[in-house]
């Protein structure tokens, strides 16, 4: 699941991305996620499907993922998947939270920095600046699991097809 040690880079980055198994309109008809599939709500809009969140560093090693129901709590989710990393983890501004970076601070060994929202005044430095520009990696691993390596889909009549696709596209992302 992790790179620990040496081998893994000090910045790291998490986010998470909507994986949607129908149409909105759809979601009270659709019965083959019905136990895992969830109402969630994205940057997009309204969804009924999965999140995957997913740690890497800078380097692209990917350090952790996990699927989880689309309604669930970025910051919980975060709290688990980052817990033994150490380094500068970096997040976006859906893990703003005082109790968050309370929780996650180990003194001398792991630095959080969350990019504030846009409406909130906060000094930042230069190396922190240089260092959320970094995200855009991250995005882009997300991108490239939907576009090119079918991560997202509608075709599987099964849980375990579409768990199967899931699988399908990480494996093909990391092979490559």
């Amino acid at each position: 699941m992790a790179v620990f040690g040496t081998e893994a880079h000090p910045i790291k980055y998490t986010d998470s991305t909507d994986l949607p198994v129908c149409l909105h309109k759809n979601a009270d008809k659709h019965r083959t996620m019905a136990g895992l599939a969830q109402l969630g709500r994205s940057s997009k809009g309204w969804y009924n499907g999965l999140k995957l969140t997913l740690t890497r560093d800078f380097d692209g090693r990917w350090l952790g993922l996990q699927f989880t129901g689309a309604n669930a709590n970025d910051r919980d989710i975060f709290r688990s998947i980052n817990k033994h990393l150490m380094g500068i983890l970096v997040g976006d501004a859906g893990y703003v939270s005082k109790q968050l970076e309370q929780d996650m601070h180990v003194e001398g060994k792991r630095i959080l920095l969350i990019r504030p929202y846009k409406t909130m005044k906060r000094l930042a430095t230069l190396f922190q600046l240089a260092v959320y520009k970094g995200r855009f990696k991250i995005e882009f691993d997300f991108r490239s699991l939907k576009l090119f390596h079918g991560l997202v889909t509608s075709m599987p009549r099964s849980v375990n097809g579409y768990l199967a696709n899931y699988l399908h596209a990480l494996l093909s992302f990391v092979l490559t």
